[in-house]
């Protein structure tokens, strides 16, 4: 079984909760023009992708924070997540990694990140 990376997965994810925690308490900033880096490969990745990454990092935290789980069982529960949300745990950490170095696929998680808090979730 392929593990999944946590620490990656969060750290991606603590930049989307944060940026959209911000956005909402705060106007949206005015920054100078840059210019755009070359288009990399992990710019391919889809807005579906994205918003399943999103929903699979939200579901890894919380099994992580989960205390009542003994270590030992988080990691199948950290894949099984992954995979309901509809990715495989390659895919998973390939997003996760790829948003660590990639300024334009951190700003796509946020967005992604901000439009499933505003969304509400069937019960």
């Amino acid at each position: 079984m392929k593990s999944i990376k946590p620490r990656v997965a969060l750290y991606a994810l603590s930049l989307c909760v944060a940026t959209v925690a911000q956005a909402q308490d705060a106007a949206p900033p005015t920054s100078p023009p840059t210019t755009s880096p070359p288009p990399s490969p992990t710019s391919t990745f889809s807005d579906a992708e994205l918003e399943q990454y999103v929903k699979a990092a939200l579901a890894v935290q919380q099994i992580q924070q989960d205390t009542a789980t003994p270590d030992a069982d988080k990691q199948t529960k950290m894949a099984a997540a992954v995979q309901s949300a509809g990715l495989t745990p390659e895919k998973f950490n390939q997003i996760a990694t790829a948003s660590q170095s990639d300024p334009a696929l951190q700003q796509r998680i946020q967005a992604v990140a901000g439009r499933l808090q505003q969304t509400p979730s069937p019960q």
